[in-house]
């Protein structure tokens, strides 16, 4: 899976539970730092969640997703290579995550 797409996957439950802050925080982070505290909340509250799940919308569980370390990595070193393209790719992921996934045949996107 692409890294954009598995760490927007891993924030759209926040979007569904109405949990904006990460997004907005990771949308307008201005240095690598904000961006690692930002992830590591998400990735926090993810875990924590994984054996529950983060909120209830219309009734049904809204589970949590952990992205792929190595899709984690890929990003920080991003960040470490060229602080203002990570920040581009960090926003694109914000961006994405509040954006609704191409449906599956027979289910939810």
């Amino acid at each position: 899976m692409d890294m954009v797409e598995d760490i927007a996957n891993m924030l759209r439950p926040f979007v569904r539970c109405r949990m904006y802050s990460i997004i907005d925080r990771l949308a307008n982070a201005t240095s690598k730092e904000a961006v690692e505290m930002a992830l590591y909340e998400a990735l926090r509250i993810s875990r924590s969640a994984a054996e529950s799940y983060l909120c209830k919308e219309d009734e049904r569980e809204v589970r949590s997703y952990i992205a792929r370390e190595e899709n984690i990595d890929r990003l920080l070193s991003e960040l470490d290579e060229d602080l203002m393209r990570g920040l581009e790719i960090v926003r694109r992921i914000a961006i994405k995550s509040l954006s609704w996934p191409e449906r599956r045949e027979g289910g939810e996107g």
